[in-house]
């Protein structure tokens, strides 16, 4: 799984538990500013890790990170290097 699908997996997470329109869900957007705290990035990690059927390991985010911290995040976890 490649960054754009994980992405992608976390844009339709977002837009079913929030109804966020996936066009302000960008690499860029912050959780804090789209109103997603802790808790749901942790509820959002749980339904990856149960879709892949992996579990990931290093979840160490920094404050308010954007969604492509979030991804670049689950990808190392996803290779192996976290």
């Amino acid at each position: 799984m490649d960054k754009a699908d994980i992405l992608s997996r976390i844009q339709t997470s977002l837009h079913e538990r929030f109804g966020l329109e996936v066009d302000q869900l960008g690499e860029s957007a912050r959780l804090r500013d789209l109103g997603v705290d802790s808790l749901h990035v942790v509820e959002i990690m749980l339904d990856l890790e149960a879709e892949l059927g992996t579990s990931l390991v290093d979840l160490s985010f920094p404050p308010n990170p954007s969604l492509g911290e979030v991804v670049a995040v689950i990808a190392r976890n996803l290779a192996g290097d976290a």
